[in-house]
């Protein structure tokens, strides 16, 4: 049981780091972004119409990702262990 329970720390772990990550590089990226009108103007063929902000998913597709994370560091935990001893 203990394995299972480090596990399923490990997923969360790796999903908080790869959530900070994607919020981190999104906020750099804005603080960054300098916008050119003048020269947008001049490329009028590349402007959008529409602009979408975020993106839509299915939740199920993070579930899935949660148990196959702490699947394999169970995984590799136990091979780990067996090694060590």
């Amino acid at each position: 049981m203990k394995t299972v329970i480090q596990a399923l720390l490990i997923s969360l772990v790796v999903h908080i780091v790869y959530f900070a990550a994607t919020i981190g590089i999104g906020y750099w990226k804005t603080k960054l972004y300098k916008p050119d009108v003048a020269n947008a103007w001049e490329r009028v063929d590349v402007l959008q119409n529409e602009v979408t902000f975020g993106r839509a998913g299915a939740p199920i597709v993070y579930l899935v990702s949660f148990v196959g994370v702490a699947m394999i560091s169970g995984l590799v935990l136990y091979v780990y262990k067996m090694v060590r001893r």
